[in-house]
């Protein structure tokens, strides 16, 4: 982290704890807009089912509902979808939070609902379709395997030797977070996706069996929709970094993850393409979620698929006026600040955005 992120890290902190600790941040909620905040992960830490993941994609069930719990005391705790519906009702009430949670893991079900049902809490779990409905490993997976199989140098010279002299073979990398982002970012995704599985067959992995391991299965992933704690979205086909792909390619993974969605959910779309705002199944989080993952197509196919919002990793809250297409959400994991949350729900960063100084991006 350099010097400018490390001050700015320090001076969100300082001015979250004197908001949060003092208790002005009630004051500034009832002074400041209706607004929505959105939190994000992707599980509740469960080694049983999701101990090979990265730290960063994990939160505790115990942080997790300490944060939930605090925030009831001064938030509506909805869905992505119920939260949208209030702000443009003009009937928001009190302001809101939505928790999120990324791609489909078995802890979604088995982990995540009952603390959802103790808190009284509600959250959007988003489903990869490859994933879930068709029982394909994702590129991500199948690199953590090897990784966590090889080591990241040994890993990224098979993955060189089969790529061969293209654009994108991670020649030299001895770095795991390098390997991610060079794949990611460099490599053409089918002969990525495609070598990276041949790459776990050929040491003895098996896709299938990871996959089941991770993520939901189809009964699952039904039984999560069923919860009357849960609202479900879409998360692509095969969650690739759609700014990348050509128009084809993005509409492709964008309307075949719905299609994929509504055969695993039985639902289907009205006759012009759309459902009702909140109904399990047309919400979407775009994959990886900045600004430089999508491009200027993308809301425009979404809202094509059927869906009625979408949501990126930026941080922020939303408001009424916030495009539905391009709607901010919060990272929690295990290192969340509950005070830094509770400000940003409260509209204590909003304040200082609105006076031209942001201290979150």
């Amino acid at each position: 982290m350099g010097l400018k992120h490390r001050i700015k890290s320090g001076l969100r902190g300082l001015y979250a704890r004197v908001l949060w600790g003092t208790g002005l941040h009630r004051v500034v909620d009832r002074c400041s807009r209706p607004r929505l905040l959105v939190l994000y992960g992707h599980c509740v830490d469960q080694p049983e089912t999701n101990g090979s993941l990265d730290a960063d994609m994990k939160i505790s069930g115990a942080r997790l509902e300490a944060i939930l719990t605090a925030l009831r005391r001064s938030h509506d705790l909805v869905t992505l979808g119920e939260g949208l519906e209030r702000l443009r009702s003009r009937n928001a009430g009190r302001s809101m939070v939505a928790l999120t949670m990324d791609d489909g893991y078995r802890d979604n079900l088995h982990d995540l609902v009952p603390l959802l049902e103790r808190t009284g809490a509600r959250a959007t779990v988003f489903l990869e379709g490859g994933a879930v409905a068709a029982r394909e490993l994702p590129w991500l997976h199948s690199l953590g395997w090897l990784v966590g199989r090889l080591g990241a140098t040994e890993a990224a010279a098979r993955v060189t030797a089969r790529l061969g002299d293209v654009p994108g073979a991670p020649v030299g990398v001895t770095d795991a977070g390098a390997l991610k982002r060079k794949l990611k970012y460099d490599a053409d995704p089918i002969r990525r996706d495609a070598v990276l599985l041949e790459l776990v067959k050929a040491e003895g992995g098996d896709p299938a069996g990871i996959v089941d391991d991770l993520y939901l299965s189809r009964e699952e992933a039904q039984a999560l929709a069923a919860s009357a704690s849960v609202e479900v979205g879409g998360h692509t086909a095969h969650h690739p970094v759609l700014g990348r792909l050509g128009v084809d390619a993005q509409e492709r993974e964008i309307s075949g993850g719905a299609a994929l969605l509504r055969e695993l959910l039985g639902e289907e779309v009205s006759d012009d393409g759309q459902a009702p705002l909140g109904a399990s199944g047309h919400v979407f989080a775009y994959p990886y979620g900045r600004r430089w993952d999508i491009d200027e197509h993308s809301p425009g196919m979404v809202r094509a698929a059927g869906y009625t919002c979408a949501v990126t990793t930026h941080a922020g809250v939303n408001h009424r006026s916030t495009d539905p297409y391009l709607l901010k959400r919060w990272p929690i994991h295990d290192g969340t600040a509950l005070h830094e949350v509770g400000t940003e729900a409260s509209g204590g960063f909003e304040l200082l955005r609105r006076l031209g100084i942001d201290l979150v991006e």
